[in-house]
């Protein structure tokens, strides 16, 4: 008898483990994955608009990076325009067409003046694509006002500058609301975009 209570003192625990004790394991990550309950005062706001935005701020910075192409293209071309306007006026000098004065070396300070711009405007765009992507995953709000405040130096491109303010006002009005920044919180916290989204939708 006391060979078979030993027996059973010494064999391991083979009985399964109770459902209803304590879990051992933290639920970790994948328990943020799951609904998200919202104070009753939260307000819908203009989180569905936030995807909208990011798809809106990479058209913007593709567009900014064709327009540097085109800077870039024109700052190495304006020695030879100069040149070439130099020339059809020496052509034409019994005419009475007088060449273009410059100063010397200003066709060179107007190429390395607009490479600099066209590198600016580059930047800009790419920055500008890199966090509209950023945006669309409810992620890098700072980034995002950043480079919708930084579109404005396009002002000088006249060609994005329109779409970059009106792109300007509405990002700033999204990005800066409270149920936005709620948002962003909560993605930073490790909560799906999916179910950030289904939270705020299924508010009034």
């Amino acid at each position: 008898m006391g060979y078979i209570v030993q027996t059973m003192s010494n064999a391991p625990n083979d009985f399964p483990i109770n459902p209803y004790g304590p879990s051992s394991t933290s639920a970790g990550p994948a328990a943020q994955q799951g609904d998200i309950s919202l104070s009753p005062g939260e307000r819908r706001g203009m989180v569905s608009q936030v995807p909208i935005l990011g798809v809106l701020m990479i058209v913007q910075g593709v567009m900014e990076v064709l327009v540097s192409i085109g800077i870039a293209f024109y700052a190495f071309a304006m020695p030879m325009v100069f040149e070439q306007m130099r020339r059809d006026a020496a052509n034409n000098a019994g005419g009475g067409a007088q060449p273009p004065t410059l100063p010397p070396g200003a066709e060179n300070w107007l190429m390395i003046g607009g490479s600099i711009f066209a590198v600016v405007i580059l930047v800009i765009g790419v920055l500008t694509i890199l966090s509209g992507v950023r945006i669309m995953n409810y992620r890098s709000r700072v980034l995002g006002i950043t480079m919708l405040c930084c579109g404005m130096l396009t002002i000088a491109t006249c060609y994005c500058f329109p779409t970059s303010l009106a792109l300007a006002i509405y990002g700033l009005v999204v990005l800066l609301s409270s149920p936005v920044q709620h948002a962003f919180d909560l993605r930073s916290q490790g909560h799906e975009v999916t179910a950030i989204q289904r939270a705020f939708l299924s508010l009034s």
